[in-house]
């Protein structure tokens, strides 16, 4: 079933299927905020990024995806969700601020 996934995010039109079928409104919005700043399609840039992933990917990601399907009643858009916040991570970044500074 992973397999299945890793394969239909990997696949540019597909990928812009399934994102928009399954994706959270927030990773949806860093898709396409993304996209647009990089010039290209949504699908040919998610299939970019997850590629990226499965190639590049720490074992713990694989570990979170499992863990993610397995404590899931769909375990197919669970992994898919967590696939995409690996793949378009959320950017937030936090200021520290010095006391006396």
């Amino acid at each position: 079933m992973l397999g299945d996934i890793v394969s239909g995010l990997t696949n540019a039109a597909m990928a812009e299927e399934v994102i928009a079928a399954i994706g959270k409104p927030e990773i949806l919005a860093r898709i396409q905020a993304a996209s647009e700043a990089d010039g290209v399609s949504v699908g040919t840039l998610v299939a970019s990024r997850v590629r990226h992933v499965v190639e590049h990917g720490s074992e713990d990601i694989w570990l979170d995806l499992i863990g993610a399907m397995s404590g899931s009643a769909q375990p197919g858009a669970a992994a898919i969700e967590r696939m995409l916040s690996h793949a378009f991570p959320d950017q937030v970044r936090v200021r520290f601020k010095r006391s006396g500074a």
